[in-house]
């Protein structure tokens, strides 16, 4: 009855060691890239293919071989940095997809979509019925229920009952717990109008450890026939996002002791 856990997704990986890498590079007067890789326990190819990265967001300035801050990490040092740093990293996935993107986790038992951007271009879901009401049926809910253990997804579902929202809608629990271990808990989870007629959505995990936490964009079901390739752009740029989560949320909200398949969840308000 249990999903068999799961290994953190490659990005969630792949944000942690740059996380490790800013945070020599930051408490130091400037660094040297084997000096970094000594440090954080990694390859000479591996520290150098980050850094490269990084430079290109800005993270990390180079010269003459030393690394130091780049401006974006200024954002990461100032008391509201909670809000700019992750709403600039939204901002620039919503622009790039052509869709509105959302930041969910499962916290006190219940589904709570804890940032989103949109724009008239780009317009957010109708919420006709409170997501904590349609996990069942929604990207960003399937997506969450995926990564809980089989106890705290049936408590979810008895105080939540899976009614029909459209006639897509999963209502069987057996069909819907299939569906969510199909893949795995880090799989993509679709709404292809189940939750209603008038978006489309998929959701992934991301695959931060302790938190049961995913990111999601929806399209207007007019516009259904990019939802395959916005889905693929969104898990290529996940890594960035991720990043962008993880350092403005250094000490975070405290996980709650929800248990998952692979991790926790984060107490957060909408």
């Amino acid at each position: 009855s249990r999903p068999l856990p799961a290994p953190s997704p490659a990005h969630a990986q792949a944000a942690q060691r740059a996380r490790d890498l800013l945070q020599r590079i930051s408490a130091a007067d400037g660094i040297t890239t084997r000096t970094l890789a000594l440090r954080c326990a990694m390859s000479i190819t591996s520290t150098a293919w980050l850094l490269h990265w990084l430079r290109g967001q800005n993270l990390v300035e180079t010269v003459a071989g030393v690394h130091r801050p780049g401006p974006v990490m200024a954002l990461v040092s100032r008391p509201d940095r909670h809000g700019p740093l992750l709403e600039q990293a939204l901002t620039a996935l919503r622009d790039q997809l052509g869709a509105a993107v959302y930041i969910s986790a499962y916290a006190d038992g219940d589904v709570r979509v804890l940032a989103s951007v949109h724009s008239p271009t780009a317009p957010p879901v109708d919420e006709w019925v409170a997501f904590r009401d349609a996990a069942h049926a929604s990207a960003v809910g399937k997506s969450l229920l995926a990564q809980l253990d089989f106890e705290s997804r049936m408590d979810h579902l008895a105080r939540h009952p899976s009614i029909p929202l459209t006639e897509r809608t999963i209502t069987s629990t057996r069909a819907l717990i299939d569906s969510l271990d199909g893949y795995g808990p880090h799989a993509a989870q679709f709404d292809l109008l189940e939750y209603s007629h008038r978006e489309v959505c998929v959701a992934y995990s991301l695959g931060l450890p302790g938190r049961t936490s995913c990111v999601a964009l929806s399209l207007p079901a007019d516009r259904s026939h990019r939802l395959i390739h916005a889905a693929r752009s969104l898990s290529e740029r996940a890594t960035g996002l991720l990043l962008a989560h993880l350092l403005t949320d250094d000490s975070g909200v405290p996980a709650t002791d929800t248990p998952t398949s692979t991790f926790g969840s984060t107490p957060a308000e909408r």
